[in-house]
C-alpha cells in the first residue's frame, strides 16, 4: 500500500476538485482526508497549470496525458504540448 500524505481543510477542497476531475484520488484515514504519496507532485503540477498558467480543464488533461512524472514545476514547453493536441494555447 503506497504512502499517504494528510491534507489540511483548505487544500482538501482545491484537492477534491482536481479528483472530480478524475486527475488524483483522495481516501480517508482515520477520518483525515490523504492524498496517494505520488499524487502530492502531480497535484502541486496541476494546481501550477491552473493557477499560475491559467489554463483551463481541457488544457490541463492534455498537459497530463502528455507529461508523465515526475512532473516538473519549472520551465517546459506547454504551448507545443497543447498545440500537438490540437488545443489552443491561450494561458499567456
Amino acid at each position: 500500500m503506497p504512502p499517504y500524505i494528510p491534507v489540511s481543510r483548505i487544500t482538501g477542497e482545491k484537492l477534491r476538485e482536481l479528483q472530480r476531475y478524475g486527475w488524483i484520488w483522495i481516501v480517508e484515514k482515520n477520518g483525515t482526508p490523504c492524498v496517494p504519496e505520488h499524487h502530492v507532485r502531480k497535484a502541486q503540477f496541476i494546481l501550477h497549470l491552473r493557477q499560475v498558467l491559467k489554463l483551463n480543464p481541457i488544457q490541463i488533461s492534455r498537459v497530463l496525458l502528455a507529461e508523465k512524472p515526475p512532473y516538473p514545476l519549472n520551465d517546459y514547453d506547454i504551448d507545443r504540448i497543447l498545440a500537438e493536441a490540437g488545443v489552443r494555447a491561450e494561458h499567456r
